[in-house]
């Protein structure tokens, strides 16, 4: 693979290393702007392997375990395009992290192991991918943010992939932390 073709698929997989921490990665962002996001603007990827992880995920997850990793596509996607259009080009791998990242939540998955959720259904997700006509770039991509998505900290780098799914999971997750149950 040529050089410049290889680099286009890092930048599109998300492979580029940003800081772990939150206060450094977003520095340079206008606090004061809100990302906003149309309906219109929010349609998932439509690509065979997107549609593939859907149904997959429709099937292997809870309804409230997809609804959330919906959410986190939502709130990524508008955070890509208010604050990182840069972006964009990792959209569809962003979508597919996004179902698949508590993929290993599932009753069947958790009695399946004594590995943590996280490397365990990056494992699952790994192998769905790689046999369901994803490249490996995308699926190894997809299976480390999946195993760093909880992973939050101050020191070190992960991938822009990475950033951003943990980035969205913490929004995805902050009513269940401050609306009482």
């Amino acid at each position: 693979m040529a050089d410049a073709s290889k680099n286009a698929e890092l930048s599109m997989n998300g492979w580029t290393a940003v800081p772990r921490s939150f206060k450094k990665s977003l520095a340079d962002v206008n606090k004061n702007k809100q990302a906003e996001l149309s309906v219109s603007d929010a349609n998932p990827p439509s690509t065979d392997i997107a549609q593939k992880v859907q149904d997959f995920a429709k099937q292997q997850l809870p309804e409230k375990t997809f609804n959330h990793s919906m959410r986190v596509w939502y709130y990524g996607s508008a955070i890509v395009q208010a604050h990182f259009p840069h972006l964009s080009p990792l959209l569809e791998t962003y979508y597919l992290t996004c179902l698949l990242h508590d993929l290993g939540t599932t009753v069947e998955n958790t009695h399946g192991t004594h590995m943590s959720f996280e490397y365990y259904g990056a494992f699952k997700a790994l192998n769905f991918l790689r046999d369901n006509g994803a490249s490996l770039d995308q699926a190894e991509a997809v299976s480390e943010a999946i195993i760093r998505h909880a992973d939050l900290g101050e020191t070190g780098t992960l991938t822009s992939l990475g950033m951003l799914i943990q980035l969205s999971t913490v929004f995805g997750m902050l009513p269940f932390f401050v609306l009482p149950l």
